[in-house]
């Protein structure tokens, strides 16, 4: 068993959580922008392959004092390696380093300290004056430290989950995945009813919806750095590769998506097809004006342009005033709408009854939520 970290975006955290119950981890605890757990490789694995809604899977090495460089050098120094590193031709690198309201601040000074460090030990570990590196084997370690807290990890994850691999084209101030597939979950859509974005940009919420709808696991066609870590069982990715794709489900669903950008609506069709779920959404260049919907009982999620990917405040006031037309017409919808706008509610004429305070890049912004009351 390993102590575990799952990073993630400040507001995802709780659903992080639910998905790591699903999977077998044991010991959930949540802090801002973390979920500590404990599981085995299958854990391990399970969580890069599925994990919807976080940045990345860490396994902790260990924690320590650090108030200074000094106290840096020996909390690394002191950790036992021969779990992870099995002898000295394996590489090793500080490949991250993060510090938040602690005396440490250069990132490069506490990344070469900690690189010392760690060598320093190996030696000794190994009763050797050098140490090769001469092996294709590569463990990259992160540091984090807060306040008088350092936590060394092994990260076991590379690109960020969020990385899916299918958004190569993207349009100004796009929404990251995690968080748009956070959207979908929050609302619990299933695929018999209808779903709509009606501004959508490169398609992200659509994508991640269509992922969900299919059972489609978040990283089933990326690689991650936990497949070349020589503790953790190789035969497991393919294993449980294999599980998760039998599982997949391509029964027949529609989701809509449109853009009054002919650009943003193009890129929203390479990426679908990227993600192999072109069929099942349909893109379509629009005007939120001209958005006719006749089906009952559906949902809008979505994340409007707020003076980024807009020219001006009264061109936005017009896209409010459309979505309030737009939505005054339907009947028994579901709003899921993420905006830095406080008084969004006002501006489109939903009473949403819940909001959550979530970072989108550095945008400070809120996802506003409002469920319809007749929900089956």
């Amino acid at each position: 068993m390993y102590n575990l970290v799952a990073p993630c975006l400040f507001g995802l955290e709780k659903t992080v959580a639910y998905e790591l119950k699903l999977l077998g981890a044991t010991n959930i605890k949540i802090t801002d922008g973390r979920v500590n757990f404990i599981g085995d490789d299958e854990v391990i694995v399970k969580a890069n392959i599925c994990l919807r809604t976080a940045e990345r899977v860490q396994i902790e090495v260990g924690k320590f004092p650090c108030k200074d460089f000094d106290q840096l050098y020996d909390g690394i120094f002191k950790q036992d390696y021969t779990r992870y590193i099995p002898n000295k031709d394996c590489k090793f690198t500080i490949a991250r380093a993060r510090s938040v309201k602690s005396k440490l601040t250069s990132i490069p000074a506490i990344q070469k300290v900690a690189n010392k460090a760690m060598a320093d030990r190996l030696m000794e570990i190994f009763r050797t004056n050098i140490l090769s590196e001469s092996s294709d084997v590569e463990i990259a370690f992160n540091i984090f430290i807060n306040k008088d807290e350092a936590h060394l990890y092994i990260d076991t994850t590379g690109e960020a989950l969020h990385k899916r691999g299918y958004r190569e084209k993207t349009v100004a101030a796009p929404l990251r995945e995690t968080i748009a597939a956070f959207m979908v979950m929050l609302a619990r859509w299933k695929t018999k009813r209808p779903l709509y974005d009606i501004t959508c940009g490169s398609g992200t919420i659509a994508i991640e919806a269509a992922l969900i709808g299919l059972n489609i696991q978040a990283g089933i066609n990326r690689n991650f750095a936990g497949e070349n870590l020589p503790f953790i069982d190789k035969k497991k990715w393919n294993e449980i590769r294999s599980k998760y794709i039998n599982l997949e489900d391509y029964s027949e669903f529609k989701i809509y998506a449109c853009d009054i950008d002919p650009e943003a609506i193009e890129i929203a069709k390479e990426n679908a097809e990227l993600a192999g779920v072109a069929d099942y959404i349909d893109f379509s260049v629009k005007d939120v004006k001209e958005v006719k919907i006749t089906e009952q009982d559906g949902y809008i999620i979505c994340n409007p342009p707020y003076g980024v990917r807009i020219g001006d405040d009264e061109e936005l006031e017009d896209l409010y005033t459309s979505m309030k037309k737009l939505f005054k017409s339907l009947d028994n919808f579901s709003y899921f709408i993420i905006t830095p706008d406080e008084n969004i509610g006002e501006k489109v004429g939903i009473d949403f009854s819940k909001n959550r305070k979530i970072y989108n890049g550095t945008i400070n912004t809120h996802l506003y939520q409002y469920l319809s009351q007749k929900r089956y």
